[in-house]
């Protein structure tokens, strides 16, 4: 029993919470729930692809023979093993499309050094192909990087051979940091769920922000780590054989950021 106050009268009448009919119970008064709006973002996996040529992926199109999966530029399989129509060979949406092979040649015959090489990579992707490389940072003595960049908020290396004349981009395994820590590795087989806690993602007491994933659904849940949804990542297929916890873990080092520990349990957080 309660009462409320009449706001023109000033006096104050009785009332009772309502109650369910058939039990009798009264209903609990409690604060209104509000919905939050979340980041929503979406992960697309590599399809396959009919030709790789002038370092461009190539899948079907409907109005076409051929387009590059990666910067949507349209043409013939010849088009592109051409080197388009102005005689470049590399996609300038994926680093990895430019190698030593597609360079200028030294005019005499002694061969470049590792640093000229470098330097000669970077002005071909940047200048004539159009990458957004940033970040560029070249490495003396390195057993097997000439520099690291970034391209698209992502982590690179610039690969080289023993002898040091051919060299490659790659992506930097988790963003060029350690391997993340395996919790619970005894659940491996058998986990129902998947927990990702990644470097630099936490609240301003340190208390670190996790990341869920479960067998069998599209969504990868971020939390803050009080346990309030941040945002989600939506996998819209996956097509790796097997365990696609490879896919779904190179998806959230790509989308959130290095991953610091990957932990396997087998009740499911929601």
């Amino acid at each position: 029993m309660g009462s409320i106050r009449d706001g023109e009268s000033g006096t104050r009448e009785p009332f009772i919470d309502p109650v369910c009919k058939p039990c009798g119970e009264s209903y609990v008064r409690r604060p209104a729930l509000k919905a939050r709006i979340v980041p929503l973002r979406i992960y697309t996996p590599t399809p396959e692809f009919k030709d790789i040529a002038g370092g461009h992926r190539l899948v079907d199109h409907p109005f076409h023979e051929a387009a590059c999966h990666d910067c949507l530029l349209l043409g013939s399989v010849e088009y592109f093993r051409q080197g388009r129509d102005k005689g470049l060979h590399g996609c300038a949406r994926r680093p990895e499309s430019v190698n030593s092979h597609v360079l200028p040649k030294p005019d005499n015959d002694q061969p470049f050094t590792l640093n000229e090489l470098a330097g000669l990579w970077w002005r071909y992707t940047t200048h004539d192909v159009g990458m957004g490389i940033e970040d560029w940072c070249p490495i003396a003595n390195h057993p097997c990087l000439a520099a690291t960049f970034t391209f698209r908020d992502r982590e690179y290396g610039l690969r080289h051979s023993q002898d040091g004349t051919y060299v490659w981009a790659e992506k930097l395994e988790n963003r060029g940091r350690m391997r993340p820590d395996e919790i619970n590795v005894e659940y491996r087989e058998t986990y129902k769920q998947v927990v990702f806690r990644v470097h630099g993602l936490e609240n301003k007491y340190g208390s670190p922000d996790f990341i869920t994933w479960t067998p069998g659904r599209e969504g990868v849940m971020a939390y803050a780590a009080e346990g309030q949804l941040r945002s989600v990542l939506r996998l819209t297929g996956l097509t790796r054989p097997g365990d696609p916890l490879a896919e779904v873990t190179d998806a959230v080092c790509d989308t959130f950021g290095a991953i610091a520990q990957i932990k396997f349990q087998e009740r499911i957080y929601e």
